[in-house]
């Protein structure tokens, strides 16, 4: 165990379990180019470029996810088959509508590489091998899929220095099901109690809450804001920099 500080809050923990996205990594730098990607490729109207970016959850305009959004906490194929949901409802046929939306999800893997992706928020190396040293356990809980995140934890250089990952392909319940957090506690026999979790969303929160986290920390390096997030959070900080060891 050890005494962390996160913000204004002491609380001892052996584990922490952190989201990836807007949690680790830049949201907007890799979802919303990701989702620009996807809806330009796809079509040139005017009319179903809105609908597509609606349906994702994306403001073009400002260049924002909106929070609470299905590009915030579904997976990537969760995502395509809302993509093909708004092509039919669009007037293509259904088979094709799968087909344009499984090609583009595709070619857009394949053209913006996950190293032209990947920002990260905060000092999440330095403060993963405090955990590690503090003798605290660490792990990823993530809609996205395993392929991408075992890459993306590559790139950032922490892949060493995380005790476990659950993903969205997993076939785990996702958030804000208690599933994932739970099967984490009892894969690193951890209690709940003991545990931190870490994220961007409402969803990450109630997962915690759901599966009895003894804390529950937002941080605004996301989509959602202080008022959206302090409704469920124990804390809110403005980044994982405000974790720390407490010093004896």
């Amino acid at each position: 165990m050890a005494l962390l500080k996160i913000g204004r809050v002491s609380f001892d923990a052996d584990l922490v379990a952190f989201d990836k996205d807007g949690t680790l990594i830049d949201f907007e730098f890799m979802w919303g180019r990701m989702a620009v990607a996807w809806v330009e490729r796809l079509t040139s109207d005017e009319a179903l470029r809105q609908a597509l970016y609606h349906s994702l959850g994306y403001d073009a305009e400002k260049g924002r996810t909106r929070p609470q959004s299905p590009l915030t906490s579904t997976t990537v194929g969760q995502l395509e088959t809302i993509v093909a949901a708004t092509l039919y409802q669009h007037g293509v046929p259904w088979p094709d509508a799968q087909a344009r939306a499984r090609s583009v999800f595709r070619e857009t893997a394949a053209n913006l590489p996950l190293t032209d992706l990947v920002c990260p928020v905060g000092d999440i190396a330095g403060l993963m091998t405090h955990l590690k040293a503090a003798d605290v356990r660490v792990a990823i809980i993530t809609a996205d899929r395993r392929f991408e995140t075992e890459e993306a934890l590559l790139i950032l250089g922490i892949a060493h220095l995380v005790d476990l990952i659950v993903c969205g392909d997993d076939g785990v319940p996702a958030k804000p099901a208690p599933d994932a957090l739970l099967a984490t506690c009892e894969r690193l026999g951890v209690a709940p109690a003991r545990t931190i979790m870490v994220g961007d969303t409402v969803t990450d929160l109630l997962m915690a809450r759901n599966a009895g986290a003894g804390l529950g920390v937002a941080v605004l390096t996301g989509t959602g804001d202080q008022a959206l997030l302090g409704a469920h959070a124990d804390v809110v900080l403005p980044s994982i920099d405000e974790i720390v060891l407490e010093e004896s």
